[in-house]
């Protein structure tokens, strides 16, 4: 399995909730070796549902005006 952010080797890792706030007391994760980016299935959840929330940026006009040397 490839990383998203830097394409590094990821890889199996448990996490433990003590508290009790997932409903699983060792959901399984992955984490990349090279960036240390952590995947699991709750934050793959919030990702989707953020992703299709956002609305791409469209710069209607130019901030600044582009001078030429003449």
């Amino acid at each position: 399995m490839a990383c998203e952010r830097c394409g590094g080797l990821m890889v199996s890792e448990r996490i433990y909730d003590l508290q009790g706030m997932n409903g699983d007391l060792c959901p399984t994760s992955y984490r990349c070796l090279l960036c240390g980016d952590l995947v699991d299935t709750v934050i793959l959840e919030n990702r989707s549902r953020s992703t299709g929330a956002v609305e791409p940026m469209v710069l209607r006009r130019p901030r600044m005006q582009r001078l030429v040397a003449v």
